[in-house]
């Protein structure tokens, strides 16, 4: 079984803010969406996930 775990991310580039305080909990077998306007934060949030970013 798998699962991700997000606690108080934080990811700043220079002086913008992407990513604050980011709270994610995706259990096994679940199906999560991440929906926003542009520029806040979901690719940045889905590289981090994925290692992409630290």
């Amino acid at each position: 079984m798998a699962s991700v775990t997000l606690s108080h991310v934080f990811k700043r580039f220079d002086k913008v803010v992407a990513v604050n305080d980011l709270n994610l909990d995706i259990r096994d077998k679940e199906f999560m969406v991440l929906v926003g306007p542009s520029g806040c934060g979901k690719t940045t949030a889905l590289r981090m996930i994925a290692g992409l970013e630290e």
